[in-house]
């Protein structure tokens, strides 16, 4: 899903890359307003029209990334991982939208802003990772894990933005600012072994193992999003000795303010889950109520 969704983000137009990188405050009514609302141009019957050829193109992409991920592990096809396949569909089609005559209309249900990712997608896919993940194998090897997640995705993203860096003005490749660099080194060291961790699972890998891969995937995220979004914030402000003391004040509230936040919530909502474990009725929506507030 996060491959799919950074995909239509960079293929199918310019209104994310343009206003994510302001790290202003965004109200939820303009993530839906400006990512997913047609010209106001159009009859309203057009407007119609556009929006469910654009959500069913939406649903018909995920249930193709859901199928060709079944087939690829069914068939045990390791050389193609399934974020691949996802980012591979999403290219397609993006690649599709743009260069055919599609309505512009139809084209703006592709782009939604990098904040609707952040706040409504990605909760839901790291609460699923931490409500599944064994606690004793990954609190045993808690220290090697964080050591991973946090220091080895700082170190990627940082070796990952400097040769990016080297090889634009080398002309190796595109040449880009250095602090995009580093977002792209950001974007890109947030690894998902999915694949390597059914490998595992098939091999009877040694637990400790898979708790280590497991448990570094599902932590270096929030260690790649304070990144990007440090980065980000440096990117729209010039470069001073006050704005870099801002940067880092905007880092660690991201990294530790969610990290305490999520923490918090955490143990609040498992006080209320033993508080009030006869109340078995209430008790899905009540999970699915917590997947957002960290």
């Amino acid at each position: 899903m996060f491959s799919m969704a950074t995909t239509l983000t960079m293929t199918s137009g310019h209104d994310a890359g343009d206003g994510g990188g302001g790290g202003s405050q965004i109200s939820p009514a303009s993530l839906f307003s400006s990512s997913t609302s047609s010209p106001p141009s159009l009859h309203p019957g057009k407007e119609q029209q556009a929006a469910g050829v654009g959500i069913l193109l939406q649903i018909m992409m995920l249930v193709l990334s859901f199928v060709l991920g079944h087939v690829l592990r069914r068939h045990k096809f390791y050389y193609l991982p399934e974020a691949s396949a996802s980012l591979l569909i999403g290219l397609t089609v993006g690649a599709l939208a743009n260069i055919s005559d599609t309505e512009t209309s139809i084209r703006a249900w592709f782009n939604f802003h990098e904040e609707f990712f952040f706040l409504f997608l990605l909760p839901p896919i790291i609460f699923q990772s931490g409500f599944s993940l064994q606690p004793k194998p990954f609190f045993s090897n808690f220290g090697a894990i964080v050591t991973f997640a946090i220091l080895g995705t700082f170190i990627s993203s940082v070796v990952t933005g400097v040769l990016v860096y080297l090889g634009g003005l080398m002309f190796l490749m595109y040449k880009l600012p250095f602090v995009e660099c580093l977002m792209f080194g950001a974007l890109i060291s947030a690894t998902d072994p999915v694949t390597v961790l059914s490998i595992f699972q098939e091999l009877g890998t040694d637990m400790n193992l898979y708790a280590l891969v497991f448990g570094e995937s599902v932590l270096n995220d929030a260690m790649a999003i304070s990144l990007y979004r440090t980065m980000s914030l440096a990117r729209s402000h010039v470069s001073s000795g006050q704005n870099f003391f801002m940067v880092v004040v905007r880092f660690l509230e991201t990294f530790v303010g969610s990290m305490s936040a999520g923490v918090g919530v955490g143990f609040i909502s498992a006080l209320i889950s033993f508080l009030i474990c006869s109340l078995r009725t209430y008790h899905p929506t009540y999970c699915l109520q917590y997947t957002v507030p960290p």
